[in-house]
């Protein structure tokens, strides 16, 4: 009887959970009499435990972010598609890494940024805000290598566009970035939720495939880690059969920073969607190669 009053003495003065496995009833009478939880089991004392300090660090995390309830819903009265080079701008501007890249009015704008790029090759896209999916419409070409096939990737982006009734804002030649892992990063604004990010696996089969973890924003470098931690594919960001791990702090910060943007209803974003995100090796960091965002029409 000491003991139960001990232990429940002990709870009420350090403020600690606690709890009791006593599987005879009249033990465990008395630690009940003493105000204290008890499971017949270790296990379900353990698992007890578990699920409270789960619960209080998820609180915890909460009461960080301050929350606050809006009045009313998030709105977006109207948006528009900025192109791929004002995309990558906006991203730029808030701390976000993006692939090296310039806009082109001319060929030999192109072939200028080309020759100074001295990358072994380049992807050439053509910019509109007319489309946000290109590569079905002939608007991407990958791996362009010399400057015979920079000039003819240039041309066939205008036959393409021309064929499509698309107007182009410019020719984007980018630097082809190599890396080890595709991921992804896409918000939106629910009406109801307010703004919520995404973050998952990446490249061309997120759709078919879809490996994917929601948080709502604003949220922390270690809400986005706990999110990848929670995909199918984590075993892999730690580096599996030798290899480093990934640079999933670069990708963590990146993720911060869109949350960051998502909540800046000045701005306007009413979705937004990067992939890839191409990750390095550890300490390599983490460079976004595409990007979708649009915008209330006075960004």
């Amino acid at each position: 009887n000491k003991f139960s009053s001990d232990a429940a003495k002990f709870a009420a003065e350090t403020g600690k959970p606690l709890v009791v496995a006593a599987p005879q009833p009249n033990i465990a009478a008395q630690f009940k009499a003493n105000g204290l939880v008890v499971y017949p089991t270790e296990g379900e004392a353990v698992r007890a435990l578990s699920l409270y300090l789960t619960h209080t660090e998820l609180m915890a995390g909460a009461k960080l972010r301050n929350p606050t309830i809006k009045p009313a819903p998030w709105l977006i009265q109207k948006s528009k598609l900025l192109d791929e080079a004002a995309s990558l701008a906006l991203l730029a501007k808030f701390g976000v890494p993006v692939v090296k890249h310039a806009l082109c009015q001319s060929e030999e704008e192109a072939a200028a940024v080309f020759t100074n790029m001295k990358s072994t090759a380049v992807v050439v896209k053509g910019c509109t805000e007319d489309a946000s999916h290109k590569s079905e419409l002939g608007l991407v070409r990958l791996g362009v290598s010399d400057m015979a096939a920079l000039r003819q990737a240039f041309k066939d982006m205008h036959a393409a566009a021309k064929s499509a009734s698309i107007q182009l804002t410019g020719i984007i030649v980018a630097e082809q970035v190599k890396g080890r892992r595709e991921l992804m990063i896409g918000a939106r604004v629910d009406p109801v939720f307010g703004p919520v990010v995404l973050v998952g696996d990446g490249g061309k089969y997120v759709e078919a495939m879809p490996d994917l973890q929601v948080l709502m924003a604003p949220f922390s470098l270690a809400d986005v880690g706990s999110a990848l931690n929670r995909l199918r594919i984590a075993p892999l960001l730690s580096g599996v059969r030798g290899e480093p791990p990934l640079d999933v702090k670069a990708f963590c910060e990146s993720a911060v920073a869109i949350g960051q943007m998502m909540t800046d209803e000045k701005l306007g974003i009413s979705q937004l969607d990067i992939n890839p995100v191409m990750v390095g090796s550890l300490g390599q960091g983490c460079v976004s190669l595409d990007a979708v965002i649009y915008c209330k029409e006075n960004t």
